[in-house]
């Protein structure tokens, strides 16, 4: 037998055949679904404007390859959720092949190669990224196959702590190509990163370095806008995706004025290219949904923010009555249970302090999926707009039984 030896499918331990609502379905059994394919499908699964979506693009007859009016319509949609200093797009695939491109334009502009990321965020599938900080922040790789060389140019920035960033940064600042972070970050998601992001982006610009911002979970998801928007920070380059696919797979970069006229400038000869890049269907797609989320956007993020609340604010009263070392984390509607209540500012931490619950996790976790509940694998934690009442109170009211029995 031929095994799939993708994350996802390697350890999986159910296979689902169909999804509506906020249920996925493995043949007749049904589970709650907390996971909304990362949190992309935030209007919910099946939904009936994204069914009405694929059938109205099946009555269209278009090329693959070549350029469509899809992708322009698109564009004009894009200007009411981006910033306004972003001037030019560039179109692609995945999340993972935007932030390689977003590499590659640094390393072409700057003519740097050493990377600068912030510890605990996730970029995807990116050889130069695929590193977790030790202790001492220097990178251990977590794939085999990467070059060397990308290591050597890689250092980690430690999330959350300006006094020692400031003093990493200062060392290699001539070296660097980039600062690469993910600003509301999946494994420690709450506001607590304000005053870094705005020393990042002061300390960037201070000393002409690029600063690129990785926003394809809060893309959208922050009341359609993004974290820069609403912390008021302008990075040089952005990536996104997810939900701005409308359900189909989607990344892309803005790039600010600055960047595009650098590259016009030096004549740059950047690859771009892709065969699916600015497919129509994703392009359709995207516009119809995103149109669709604008016009709905105050009764979308109320439910959603509402939902979210209501789940953190319960289990965290829960496990405070009943003296559980556990505290969910929480930025508008991304959720994560962190197994401490100790304080924490970044990921090491967290996962210093969860380290000897593993198997406590995994048990809860179990517990949970034969309550017909899915738990997401990366653990963050989304409502959709199809999330109901009713499978909210059945949550926290199971989710509360397996935390008592596992960790009281």
């Amino acid at each position: 037998m031929t095994n799939i030896l993708n994350e996802n499918y390697r350890n999986a331990k159910i296979f689902f055949d169909k999804a509506k609502k906020d249920y996925i379905y493995s043949g007749k059994k049904k589970y709650i679904d907390l996971s909304f394919a990362s949190g992309t499908a935030i209007l919910g699964h099946s939904s009936t404007i994204q069914t009405k979506i694929f059938k109205d693009f099946t009555k269209k007859n278009l090329s693959l390859f070549a350029p469509n009016k899809y992708t322009l319509d698109l564009l004009k949609t894009l200007k009411k959720f981006l910033p306004d200093h972003y001037t030019n797009i560039i179109f692609c695939n995945t999340g993972t092949e935007a932030v390689i491109k977003s590499l590659r334009i640094s390393r072409a502009i700057s003519d740097k190669k050493v990377i600068a990321n912030v510890s605990g965020s996730w970029h995807g599938s990116v050889d130069q990224l695929l590193y977790m900080p030790k202790k001492n922040l220097l990178p251990r790789q977590i794939s085999d196959g990467l070059n060397k060389d990308d290591k050597k140019n890689l250092i980690f920035i430690p999330y959350n702590n300006i006094i020692e960033t400031k003093q990493i940064l200062d060392k290699v600042k001539k070296k660097l190509a980039c600062v690469i972070i993910e600003p509301i970050q999946g494994s420690l998601p709450n506001e607590i990163s304000f005053n870094y992001l705005k020393f990042l982006h002061n300390y960037t610009k201070k000393n002409k370095i690029i600063l690129v911002f990785d926003e394809m979970i809060t893309g959208v998801r922050t009341g359609c806008k993004s974290v820069q928007e609403i912390y008021k920070l302008k990075p040089d380059i952005s990536t996104f995706g997810k939900i701005f696919g409308g359900g189909m797979p989607i990344g892309f970069l803005a790039l600010n004025n600055k960047i595009s006229k650098k590259i016009k400038k030096r004549k740059l000869n950047i690859h771009f290219g892709g065969t699916f890049t600015s497919n129509p269907f994703t392009m359709y797609s995207s516009n119809e949904t995103l149109k669709y989320i604008y016009k709905n956007k105050n009764k979308i993020f109320k439910k959603i923010e509402k939902y979210s609340k209501i789940f953190q604010e319960s289990i965290n009263d829960f496990c405070l009555k009943n003296e559980l070392d556990i505290k969910v984390y929480r930025f508008q509607s991304m959720l994560r249970i962190i197994f401490t209540k100790d304080k924490i500012n970044n990921r090491f931490q967290r996962d210093q302090l969860e380290k000897n619950k593993n198997l406590k996790i995994e048990n809860f976790k179990n517990f949970l999926l034969q309550k017909k509940i899915y738990y997401p694998n990366n653990g963050i934690i989304f409502f959709s707009n199809q999330s109901s009442k009713e499978n909210l109170n059945y949550l926290l009211k199971n989710f509360k039984i397996g935390l008592k029995k596992y960790f009281g």
